[in-house]
């Protein structure tokens, strides 16, 4: 009987401990987690933090120029009424910003002066003294969906480039629709004589088509 008082102390000094523990591991899981809720939608810089809602202005203030810009036009166009007709201009841009080769590129939205989205890139930045020219990106993976910064990271500036306009018309419910001018880029990659060239084209800033083209040139 005494032997069995002197064992229940340390058997409830056990579930104690296991008690601490599992609080300590789920305050470090919550700890992990909240920061990736909140850069869902926020982009964080050495001048403070900017969110969806945001001006242009605010973003340049507290985060400086982005390391590229992509940029199109949309024309919405709505119906209110019979006989009348609402055409509103809407400049979309895209801001890449590179943060170096730690962290992943951190992609911002923004829409007539306004940051209406915050994103986190696949890609990771680039080393401040890095070389753009990296003729191994023949053998690298290029695919649907990359952006242009993706690609510019994997395989430098290309040799040759072209660019061209389209308008897309797009309903909007049942009285509205929505003209979209998307720019088409197709950059070409010289990998020299012994390698086929390879055309990448680019439809609003993302990847939509890879193919092979002649063999290259020194």
């Amino acid at each position: 009987m005494q032997r069995y008082n002197d064992a229940r102390p340390v058997k409830v000094r056990a579930r104690k401990g296991n008690f601490m523990l599992l609080r300590t591991l789920l305050l470090i899981a919550l700890v992990g987690v909240l920061p990736t809720a909140a850069g869902a939608s926020s982009i964080s810089c050495e001048g403070g933090i900017v969110s969806t809602g945001d001006s242009v202005v605010d973003l340049v203030v507290k985060c400086g120029q982005p390391a590229w810009k992509e940029s199109h036009q949309e024309e919405l166009t709505e119906r209110p009424a019979a006989g009348l007709r609402q055409q509103t201009y809407v400049t979309v841009e895209r801001w890449t910003y590179d943060f170096g080769p730690q962290q992943l590129l951190r992609i911002v939205t923004i829409r007539n002066g306004v940051v209406t989205d915050v994103r986190t890139g696949r890609e990771y930045g680039l080393p401040r003294d890095s070389d753009t020219a990296k003729p191994e990106c023949g053998d690298r993976i290029i695919s649907t969906g990359d952006t242009q910064v993706d690609v510019l990271n994997k395989c430098g500036e290309p040799f040759y480039r072209t660019s061209h306009d389209e308008e897309l018309w797009q309903p909007m419910g049942a009285t509205g629709s929505r003209k979209v001018v998307v720019t088409v880029e197709e950059w070409t990659y010289n990998f020299g004589p012994q390698r086929f060239m390879r055309i990448i084209t680019f439809r609003n800033g993302r990847v939509v088509d890879v193919r092979t083209g002649k063999y290259g040139v020194r």
